[in-house]
């Protein structure tokens, strides 16, 4: 796949740089007929005929790849083994909290439809729109269903989304993730479609330790322990991560709760930060590791999960935050702000 992508962006920067005549004509020829409001998406455009020329004639060899490193590693057997276990568990061990409604059956219909499609579709910009149709589908049924504003956050949608996957019985999601994330062009995996496709990846290995995390909190809470606790455990197995934003403006603190995907880097966590507060100048912030009111500025290639739990062994609260490199703030010595 890094191949792949490699190959697909040098020819669209040797096309445009270059131009070969032929190129050439068909861009002037299509840019007289431009409106003084339009314009021509080269990049789009070239991205597009790539995915045609590139990845069409290699889908099915890739996915043969796939499905033999995913059997051999275990990893499919693995996620089809807890899909099937999930199902035989109420929502409320899934995460999902009491006050959110579920996706109505014929949203749900709907739902493993673009699922389905998404799996269908040969590219990968295709599969992200699928993904972020179906992700819209939820939303707008839990609204609905809900007859009032609710707000979803990663650790209230994670959970969701999870019981989604249950339901559709998607056993390729985790191929159709890594699919996504090696072919797309990076430009796509800042905004939206980055975040969204994180939360897929970090559904996948919630799903993959369901079982076990499931049955280490039966043994370690016993039948009796408390709903809030479950929920918990459950959504934060390394599957989100709750940074505090300080808003220089008001003297606040914003705490938002991102979704990850195994060993993300710290460069991964700030472009979804970013997208997430509406930072416009990300390259003046960055993302620190709170300990006791200290804060550390975390390297672009360092995973703030293993730094977290690395934080805990040694008995001591760890929390991220994100802010302007230059700003000079004092934090609260407490634990997490609510």
């Amino acid at each position: 796949m890094r191949n792949m992508r490699q190959f697909m962006s040098g020819m669209k920067n040797y096309l445009v740089k270059h131009g070969e005549r032929e190129f050439e004509k068909e861009v002037e020829k299509e840019r007289v007929k431009l409106k003084s409001t339009e314009f021509l998406n080269l990049d789009a455009i070239l991205e597009s005929v790539m995915h045609k020329l590139v990845v069409r004639p290699l889908k099915e060899h890739l996915y043969q790849l796939f499905v033999e490193e995913y059997t051999r590693t275990g990893a499919i057997q693995l996620l089809a083994d807890n899909i099937q276990y999930a199902r035989t568990k109420p929502m409320h061990e899934l995460g999902v909290r009491a006050r959110i409604a579920p996706p109505s059956e014929e949203a749900l219909e709907t739902i493993c439809h673009l699922l389905t499609k998404l799996q269908e579709v040969d590219s990968p910009l295709d599969k992200l729109e699928s993904l972020l149709a179906c992700i819209g589908t939820i939303f707008n049924s839990v609204k609905s269903a809900n007859q009032r504003c609710v707000a979803l956050g990663a650790d209230d949608f994670l959970p969701l989304f999870v019981w989604v996957l249950v339901q559709s019985g998607m056993l390729a999601a985790e191929i159709e993730a890594d699919y996504m994330w090696g072919l797309l062009h990076p430009s796509l995996l800042s905004g939206e479609g980055g975040y969204y496709l994180t939360t897929l990846s970090s559904a996948v290995h919630v799903l993959k330790n369901f079982r076990l995390c499931s049955e280490e909190q039966s043994k370690t809470l016993g039948p009796g322990a408390s709903l809030d606790w479950k929920v918990a455990s459950l959504t934060e197995f390394r599957s989100v991560l709750k940074i505090v934003v300080p808003d220089e403006m008001h003297g606040s603190i914003i705490t938002k709760t991102l979704p990850v995907r195994p060993n993300m880097t710290t460069r991964d966590v700030c472009k979804i930060i970013a997208h997430k507060v509406r930072i416009t100048n990300p390259q003046d912030y960055g993302l620190f590791k709170l300990v006791d009111g200290e804060e550390t500025l975390l390297a672009d290639g360092e995973c703030p999960q293993d730094i977290k739990g690395n934080v805990a062994q040694a008995g001591k609260h760890c929390m991220f935050a994100y802010k302007r490199i230059d700003a000079k703030i004092a934090w609260p010595r407490t634990s997490s702000p609510h």
